[in-house]
């Protein structure tokens, strides 16, 4: 599957494919887990913990992984000398265009992920059926939705990549036909667009049986996500083409310290009526509209953090998001308030953000707490 890469033993043409500098950058900037999974599994390297791996150039039959380490012994990090190794992985199929690029790519993820024993993406075209739509507070859409009998019923986070222009009667899917509906006049706007969202909650309907879930969407002005959820009507049905299970397994023991703001508001509040850790985790909420905190102070907490009789008052900490101020500034003036009021070593983060946002407060976060690449997952969940 892999090898140690030597540039004048092989003679390979890059791939010349559309978006695949972006594609580069965008792995190599939010997916450094992933390609040191890929190191670890797929070539006998090891990786320290100060050893970043990247991207270096894709071939049609793979990827050239690089995997530069910082020498500790100097004295002078800035100056300090760097040592590369490069490592070739081998795709299953050659590549010839961006989606089979995507394909493959996932495909190493998920036989990477397999070997760890970890869940992993999966790709599989999955149909839901609105039942009501309301709102759950002032800017999050809720839809209430029967789900796939193979939904994830306790997995806070599992999220699905909707097809925005894939809603449809009911009785088109069951003819048969996968038909656009034309009963919203954001069709044409909506033509090849797919949002990521997560399932704010998944449960087992005690009479009928068949599963039932929330979709909550945050709604921000004139958007695509937000025009498709208001536009659903009771009995249409919902393509999803994605599942993706989020990363929370570190989350398990330890102090641990979750960021988010509207877009993974739903993922914390599942954590937090699921939550099974001894300690109280440290929650900083981001939300531009004062009154949106309440979707997470009237949440039904786990019986563990309903022991946890100031956990709402002191543990919840809420960023009213200002303009004026950088996010990223705000959330570090807060959590070192916090830190040095009330002193607590903070062992696991999770957070979830703007892709600007995320890129900003990475290393902040790793400089100020000192976490390990496997204690500290902060991903994008949008960008602006």
């Amino acid at each position: 599957m892999a090898q140690p890469f030597v540039q004048d033993t092989i003679d390979k043409i890059p791939l010349d494919v559309a978006d695949k500098t972006l594609f580069i950058d965008h792995v190599n900037e939010e997916h450094q887990d992933e390609l040191a999974m890929f190191i670890n599994i797929f070539t006998k390297a090891s990786i320290r913990e100060d050893s970043v791996p990247s991207i270096v150039e894709l071939y049609s039959d793979g990827m050239l992984l690089a995997l530069t380490s910082i020498d500790n012994n100097q004295t002078d990090p800035e100056n300090a000398a760097h040592s590369t190794e490069q490592y070739f992985v081998h795709f299953t199929s050659p590549v010839v265009d961006a989606a089979s690029l995507q394909e493959q790519y996932i495909t190493l993820l998920q036989r990477a992920a397999t070997k760890l024993g970890k869940r992993t993406i999966k790709l599989r075209d999955q149909f839901f059926t609105v039942m009501d739509g309301y709102y759950a507070s002032p800017n999050m859409y809720r839809l209430l939705v029967t789900a796939p009998d193979n939904t994830p019923l306790n997995q806070p986070g599992y999220a699905y990549l909707f097809d925005l222009n894939a809603s449809f009667a009911a009785s088109k899917l069951d003819s048969g036909e996968r038909s656009v509906s034309n009963d919203s006049d954001n069709t044409d706007e909506l033509q090849g667009v797919y949002r990521y969202y997560s399932l704010r909650k998944a449960w087992q309907d005690a009479d009928s049986s068949s599963v039932h879930a929330w979709i909550d969407v945050y709604i921000h002005g004139d958007t695509s996500g937000g025009n498709w959820a208001k536009s659903l009507d009771t009995g249409m049905k919902i393509k999803s083409v994605r599942e993706y299970p989020e990363k929370l397994e570190h989350l398990t023991d330890g102090q641990c310290l979750l960021i988010c703001d509207e877009t993974s508001l739903p993922t914390v509040a599942n954590l937090l009526e699921n939550w099974q850790n001894p300690l109280s985790p440290l929650v900083i909420a981001i939300t531009n509209d004062s009154k949106d905190i309440n979707y997470l102070h009237d949440i039904t907490l786990s019986e563990r953090l309903s022991k946890d009789e100031r956990f709402r008052q002191d543990n919840l900490l809420h960023i009213i998001n200002t303009p004026a101020t950088a996010l990223t500034e705000q959330i570090m003036t807060t959590l070192n308030s916090r830190l040095t009021t009330t002193p607590n070593k903070i062992d696991k983060v999770w957070g979830a953000l703007e892709a600007a946002n995320i890129k900003s407060l990475r290393p902040q976060l790793k400089s100020v707490l000192g976490l390990s690449r496997q204690d500290m997952t902060i991903q994008v969940y949008w960008r602006a």
